[in-house]
């Protein structure tokens, strides 16, 4: 196959994949960048060497100059720019979460099921070799029946605020939920196939973001808008086959100064896995709880760590396309984290628990 020719829409995120694709020199060139901000583009454009850019994803879609292009765009135009991606006959992989609620999600998966090219989630932190040595352990079963999870991303002080839209409800869909919580939930999923989900019960909170408090602004940032989103959130959820799944998110929060962590917990009938991630750690993150001939024994497995996952999911994006294999990371499998996220919100709003699919 000639090499791929590649266009990132939305130069935020979108220079993590910019610096992905460009690792992967041999097999793809990256020919064009798009983003409102012109500036900021011929900037971009001029130091990595992208000799096209465009203000409209529409016509770099349309341009005949990309065969795949990354979307990294807020929350609320990933299931417009990525429809018309795919409507172009572009393979399409778009950051997470894949749309800012389910029906927007709904259809993507529609446009991707109809469409020639390849549609993939970026759930980037699937690619951590920790986190590959939990799923491997799982699929051996040396956990035996996982019958709770526990799963969170917690912070100190983290509002991402810089530009608004973060916490813009009809823009960004919710607050640390729909930012943080969806990377843990992808991974609580993955780790048992994407089981589905029963019942979800759920409560969300602004606690701190209404005040203004804990939030991260430097003196020469615009105006915030009005503060829209929660900026906590606690969820149960019950998921076909026994297994309970209990999941925290937060924004901020009154604890140790600096703290920005997550974790995912396995609790299994012959063992137990602990994966928590201090401060975007990358080694030192697993420990192994399970009995050796009736003896309790702890494990700490030597897991030699990477700091940079989103260069990983490129690369399995492009190897997707290249040798046409399914992507890993498929848009139902984003519908069904949007269809929990969506839960959590009417269970908090309604005070009561959410069959799924009533």
């Amino acid at each position: 196959m000639n090499r791929l020719r590649v266009g990132i829409v939305g130069i935020g995120v979108g220079l993590l994949h910019l610096e992905g694709y460009q690792a992967l020199d041999n097999e793809v060139d990256v020919v064009a960048i798009c983003d409102l901000d012109e500036t900021r583009i011929t900037k971009i454009g001029a130091e990595y060497g992208v000799p096209q850019r465009y203000t409209d994803y529409n016509k770099l879609f349309t341009s005949g100059e990309v065969d795949a292009v990354s979307i990294c765009l807020p929350n609320s135009l990933h299931a417009p720019a990525s429809i018309a991606a795919l409507e172009a006959g572009l393979h399409v992989l778009c950051e997470k979460p894949i749309a800012e609620k389910a029906a927007s999600a709904q259809k993507i998966v529609e446009a991707a099921a109809k469409a020639p090219g390849k549609f993939m989630v970026c759930y980037n932190r699937r690619y951590r070799p920790d986190v590959a040595w939990m799923k491997s352990a799982v699929d051996q079963g040396l956990l035996g029946h996982v019958y709770q999870i526990k799963a969170g991303w917690v912070r100190e002080t983290g509002i991402p605020a810089k530009t608004g839209w973060f916490i813009t409800k009809a823009i960004a869909g919710g607050g640390p939920l729909i930012d943080l919580g969806v990377h843990v939930l992808d991974l609580a999923l993955w780790m048992l196939d994407y089981p589905k989900p029963l019942t979800v019960s759920g409560d969300v909170q602004a606690n701190f973001g209404p005040s203004g408090f804990k939030i991260n602004r430097k003196p020469t940032d615009n105006a915030l808008p009005v503060y829209g989103v929660e900026d906590s959130a606690n969820a149960f959820i019950r998921l076909e086959g026994g297994t309970l799944l209990n999941l925290e998110t937060n924004w901020a929060s009154h604890t140790k100064p600096g703290k920005d962590d997550f974790y995912v917990v396995l609790i299994g009938t012959k063992g137990t896995i602990e994966f928590y991630v201090e401060n975007y750690a990358s080694e030192n993150t697993v420990t192994f709880f399970t009995e050796i001939e009736g003896a309790p024994t702890t494990i700490y497995p030597h897991i030699i760590g990477q700091s940079s996952d989103h260069r990983y999911a490129v690369a399995e994006f492009v190897k997707c396309i290249k040798e046409n294999l399914p992507p890993t990371a498929t848009a139902e499998q984003g519908l069904t984290v949007m269809k929990i996220i969506d839960a959590i919100y009417q269970s908090a709003e309604n005070s009561r628990e959410i069959v799924l699919g009533e």
